[in-house]
């Protein structure tokens, strides 16, 4: 047998439409002798080839709007990001105005002008545009503030307190609308006295900081009616809300207001104050009800300070040396309370001291000033000062690892096994980079999209936000 009859064999093997072509042909001798059945059979098979096509597309969007809802590692985190993040969707939007997440809808505010301005929904999953609510020109709706509020949106929406003139009384009122984050349909709508400046959650209410004429006043409302349950207020000597120095928390049965020159803390049930700081004190309520009373003291070598950490109504259940610091995102793990030291121009100024619960004996100490805890999650514990971050163990303090980011460092995220770092990429270039927590070597870095300049945290993911673009990352 030779290469020819090889050849020879090839030519008698069938094409693809000569096969086609004899399948038609069996197939309709089939349908011809069973005339009965072979309509049946068509039916079944159309059925499920349409039950394909359309199934197919929405359970993979099912699936897609799981993974983009589903839980993070933990509170804090963004969801992982084992590699570069890539653009999902963009939406145009007033970059000036923080989107909030309510439910697997992100809203956003558009246009710029009050003539034009309004709420847009936009689908977390595609950005598609699901509604929109036009604001009203009257009272002007410069300033918005949104949030989720058990299942509703809450916005109080008017104009930005004058920082240059006196208190206008045509323009001392603001809107709060409910809305339903689903349709975007306005549930209720109601006017609050004084330029809104801050609000919070307390249970289903919405607690709501306003200035006018010298005079912050903190109320809270029931959404639904507009009706406030109670109201407090105190003088204010400067308009700190029209530099939006103004700082609300409402947490474990607490409400504090607090700005340059004015602190409020308040029963949330009743709006009663609660005795102010003494002098030399400051007091912070922390978003998980923990209140923070920081006493300042004058020794030789400088200034030094003591925290005491109650729940507002009783004895402090720790006291510990230097200024209470907050970890930017923490899961909670390692139990550490950190303070960094309040005495200036001493060997130990500035540097973070890590307490067991209950202990007023420190734990460990950082060897460098970095008075900023950024990260406290999966045995690690990251500081940061003066563009450099140093990964430390958390049962120890023992520095693993430091990278310097330069002067162009900026918000830092977590996913329980990265930090992802906000910072210039290359000259001008503003991007993200992410680094292990184990090692602090480099896992990949990416520029942001054109158009943005920074990254914000939207439920557990992240997304770039510029003058008037927003960008989903995933």
């Amino acid at each position: 047998m030779g290469l020819d009859d090889d050849a020879q064999r090839d030519e008698r093997v069938p094409s693809g439409p000569q096969r086609l072509r004899a399948a038609s042909v069996r197939l309709a001798a089939w349908a011809a002798g069973r005339p009965v059945l072979a309509p049946v059979v068509a039916v079944l098979v159309t059925a499920v080839l349409v039950t394909v096509v359309v199934a197919t597309p929405r359970w993979v969007n099912d699936r897609e709007r799981a993974a983009v809802l589903g839980p993070a590692p933990f509170a804090e985190a963004v969801r992982v990001l084992d590699s570069a993040p890539q653009v999902r969707w963009s939406a145009v939007v007033d970059g000036s105005v923080a989107p909030v997440l309510a439910g697997d809808v992100v809203v956003a505010v558009s246009g710029t002008g009050p003539a034009d301005r309004g709420l847009i929904g936009l689908d977390v999953v595609s950005g598609a545009q699901r509604w929109s609510v036009p604001l009203d020109a009257r009272p002007a709706p410069e300033r918005v503030l949104c949030r989720e509020l058990d299942a509703r949106l809450a916005c109080v929406v008017g104009p930005v307190p004058p920082s240059d003139r006196g208190p206008d009384p045509e323009d001392e009122t603001s809107t709060l609308l409910l809305l339903d984050p689903v349709s975007g349909a306005v549930l209720a709508r109601s006017e609050l006295p004084g330029w809104a400046v801050a609000t919070a959650q307390a249970g289903s209410d919405l607690v709501v900081a306003t200035y006018a004429r010298g005079m912050l006043t903190v109320r809270r409302f029931d959404p639904s009616t507009g009706v406030a349950r109670w109201e407090t207020q105190r003088w204010s000597t400067f308009q700190s809300a029209g530099n939006g120095r103004i700082v609300l928390v409402a947490a474990a049965e607490l409400v504090m207001a607090a700005g340059n020159d004015v602190t409020l803390l308040l029963d949330a049930a009743t709006g009663e104050r609660l005795p102010r700081a003494a002098r030399g004190e400051q007091v912070r309520l922390l978003e998980d009800g923990t209140l923070v009373r920081t006493r300042y003291r004058l020794p030789n070598a400088g200034v030094d300070a003591v925290s005491e950490l109650s729940t507002g109504r009783g004895e402090p259940w720790q006291t510990v040396r230097g200024v209470l610091v907050e970890p930017g995102v923490s899961d909670g793990r390692s139990g550490l309370v950190f303070a960094a030291s309040g005495l200036s121009g001493g060997p130990l100024g500035g540097r973070v001291r890590a307490y067991r619960p209950g202990s007023t004996e420190a734990a460990w100490r950082a060897l460098m000033p970095a008075p900023v805890v950024a990260v406290d999650v999966s045995g690690r514990v990251v500081l940061r000062g003066a563009g450099v971050l140093v990964g430390l163990e958390a049962a120890t303090g023992d520095q693993v690892w430091r990278r310097d980011f330069g002067t162009s460092l900026g918000r830092t995220f977590s996913d329980g096994r990265h930090v992802v770092v906000e910072h210039d990429v290359a000259a001008g270039v503003p991007g993200l980079t992410a680094i292990s927590l184990d090692d602090g070597e480099t896992v990949w870095r990416a520029p942001l999209p054109g158009g943005t300049a920074q990254v914000v945290r939207i439920g557990v993911h992240l997304y770039a936000l510029g003058d008037d673009v927003l960008v989903a990352l995933r």
